[in-house]
């Protein structure tokens, strides 16, 4: 007689688990998972060996024998062999929509001089002599020194159309004269925010190429309509594919500047049409003043308008400093070798206050952007100022990035409940030239989470793509790897930022990358941990992480991620169900 692919399975299952339990009559389960080893971040069980899930939701998480009594004639039974089920990864911090819009920018290795870069422009011209704006993406702003780049080399290769090249970090652009031209900038422009936002000028006055934080080139950008609904739709199919390919199943979406008007639109399309295969949690960015007063109602609008199953609008993102590689971070000392310049804030410290007031008082949740010392100060201290005058609102702050703390401020962030997010492919010895700009002392400074682990601070995860540079900061399990071993990849002898001491454990990073990440988006009800009633979002790896060498987990593959039930990647499925076990 001959058996079908699901029999086989059952029966291969139930010999497996030594349990001669029936298939129950009728469809039974949609998917049973059995045989693994399932870290599931529930306390009352953290681990088991087998998960049920039906109509998109955890059944059951428990032992094999039980699990089985789920399967019926329509089930699919996935036996894991002892590989690891876990939840879904949580992105705590990128920009997949502003990604998707930019996708067919001219792509730049951070690692390229000016030289390299000039030939990559001339050449992405070449092949595209119908566009009218040459858009890049990826170039390392630390590289250039305190002048920065210089819009003639980009004016000896292409002159005739505007070029805007955006550093790896998102916070300067480089371009060249026929840019600055047509979007009539001169000696006479004012800075859009001086002193924190700002064109580098040379001795007389004239803008040197180099446009410093998001109000000098975001708006360009847009007024040049190098972003439409239409290509900010095709460019996200791919690009979540790859998120859901690394085990993502929710992104938080951390802004998406001054192109939020076009993308939500697309994001709303996208949701529509069924092309998301994970949920994203969007935020309305704060990157000017002028955005304050209306700050509030704006969320509220957006929350209304497009909040569905799987797209949620709850932060509000105060894009409060600048970058470490750009030297516009606040920091609480000068950068070295410039006396005059601390890095700027866009909101002051009183500003901050009475904003993060405001918005605690009308019961949002805050994501800042603070990477200096200084901005960290200020956060934490208009975080203070807001619990003493409103009480306990039960508004969830988080700060992002937090590169540098000061000594004096790291037991502050436990008693304020300020939740951290950080991204773990950051954690290693910087460059040399970041290195010189910072000082020794603050490079012993720089990515100190363990602490606030220590200190029950919630200390969550996520890529800041485009940001990180590489696909592979997308990869959690590239993130975790280096917040285990804080070295650059393939050097285990190499140099530990910080110290040993400053390495996080897998348990605080896989925390970090689901249930803590989840509590920062709200979602800890439903995401996050391996629980009945909770939403099925799974991912199964083919090896257990705590059985791999910290320097091995980025070789670690996903093979399979499901969202609220449904499988939206899968790697060699029929490996690991039948064909390996048969010998196939």
């Amino acid at each position: 007689m001959r058996l079908t692919m699901l029999s086989l399975t059952v029966a291969i299952a139930a010999h497996l688990c030594s349990c001669a339990t029936p298939p129950v009559d009728g469809p039974g389960a949609a998917h049973v998972f059995v045989g693994g080893a399932v870290y599931t971040l529930d306390p009352a069980q953290p681990w088991v060996s087998a998960v049920v899930v039906d109509e998109g939701r955890i059944a059951y998480a428990g032992d094999d024998r039980r699990a089985l009594e789920f399967v019926g004639r329509d089930t699919v039974v996935h036996h894991l062999r002892a590989r690891t089920l876990l939840p879904g990864f949580i992105d705590a911090h990128a920009h997949p929509i502003m990604t998707a819009g930019g996708s067919e920018s001219l792509q730049i290795d951070p690692g390229d001089d000016d030289d390299a870069i000039a030939k990559a422009v001339a050449r992405y011209a070449r092949k595209n002599p119908d566009l009218p704006v040459i858009r890049g993406f990826g170039f390392s702003a630390a590289q250039f020194g305190p002048e920065g780049p210089d819009k003639r080399v980009l004016d000896a290769v292409v002159s005739d159309r505007p070029v805007i090249l955006v550093d790896e970090g998102g916070h300067s652009a480089w371009g060249n004269s026929r840019a600055f031209e047509v979007l009539d900038i001169d000696h006479d422009t004012p800075d859009p925010i001086p002193g924190a936002h700002y064109y580098k000028r040379d001795a007389r006055g004239e803008p040197t190429g180099w446009m410093l934080e998001s109000q000098t080139f975001m708006p360009a950008l847009a007024k040049l309509g190098t972003v439409t609904v239409e290509g900010t739709v095709e460019g996200a199919a791919p690009l979540l594919a790859l998120w859901s390919s690394m085990g993502v199943t929710t992104v938080f979406d951390a802004g998406m500047s001054a192109f939020e008007a076009i993308g939500f639109e697309a994001l709303a399309r996208l949701d529509r049409e069924g092309r998301l295969p994970l949920r994203i949690v969007a935020s309305h960015m704060i990157q000017h003043p002028e955005q304050v007063a209306g700050a509030v109602d704006r969320l509220i609008a957006l929350r209304n308008r497009y909040t569905t199953d799987r797209v949620r609008v709850g932060h509000i993102k105060i894009h409060n400093d600048g970058t470490i590689e750009a030297r516009t971070a606040a920091m609480l000392q000068p950068w070295v070798g410039e006396p005059d310049n601390r890095g700027g804030v866009l909101l002051e410290r009183d500003a901050l206050r009475r904003f993060v007031t405001r918005v605690d008082a009308a019961g949002i949740d805050l994501h800042i952007h603070v990477i200096g010392d200084r901005a960290v100060r200020q956060a934490l201290d208009a975080v203070e100022a807001a619990r003493h005058a409103n009480g306990d609102t039960g508004v969830r702050v988080t700060l992002c990035h937090v590169e540098l703390i000061h000594d004096d401020d790291l037991e502050r962030f436990a008693p304020l409940d300020v939740i951290v997010q950080a991204t773990p492919v950051w954690h290693v010895p910087p460059r040399p030239e970041t290195a010189r700009a910072l000082g020794p002392e603050r490079v012993e400074r720089l990515e100190r989470f363990a602490p606030l682990v220590r200190d029950g601070v919630r200390v969550t995860f996520g890529s800041d793509f485009p940001a990180s540079g590489t696909i592979r900061g997308i990869s959690p399990l590239h993130n975790i790897e280096t917040g285990m071993t804080r070295q650059h990849f393939g050097h285990p002898e190499g140099e530990v930022l910080g110290g040993e001491a400053q390495r996080l454990d897998l348990e605080a990073l896989l925390r970090g990358y689901t249930l803590d990440a989840a509590y920062q988006l709200r979602l800890e009800h439903e995401v996050g941990s391996i629980e009945a009633g909770k939403r099925a979002d799974l991912i199964a790896l083919d090896a257990n992480l705590f059985e791999v060498d910290p320097h091995e987990i980025h070789e670690v593959k996903v093979r399979l991620t499901m969202v609220d039930g449904e499988i939206v990647h899968q790697r060699g499925l029929r490996d690991w169900i039948t064909d390996r076990y048969l010998g196939l």
